[in-house]
């Protein structure tokens, strides 16, 4: 019972990083990105921040993968393996989620 609050306590904490590192990046473009920015009388010459937001939230979310995937070494080497494969579990979890949402969009 023990090991099974510090897998949910490691898996909370790290789920909850990358939701305020997406919730920042999404609310600094929200209150940051003007569409009519380029706009004059002549007419209208809109900017699409959508796709710029798109790849830094994408990058974000490579980097955070990424330190996942080095913790989970750290955490084998050191002999901890109940938390390497939480986060191995949540790894591919993760990722079968975003290839099923990709697979629904297309």
């Amino acid at each position: 019972m023990n090991n099974l609050k510090k897998i949910i306590l490691h898996l909370v904490i790290r789920i909850g990083i990358l939701v305020v590192l997406l919730g920042f990046v999404f609310l600094f473009w929200h209150f940051t990105y003007d569409p009519h920015k380029y706009c004059d009388e002549s007419g209208h010459k809109h900017v699409d921040g959508g796709l710029g937001m798109f790849v830094i939230l994408f990058m974000i979310t490579q980097m955070f993968y990424l330190g996942l995937l080095i913790e989970m070494i750290y955490l084998f080497v050191k002999k901890n393996r109940i938390l390497a494969f939480a986060n191995l579990g949540f790894l591919i979890i993760s990722l079968c989620i975003a290839l099923a949402c990709m697979f629904l969009i297309n």
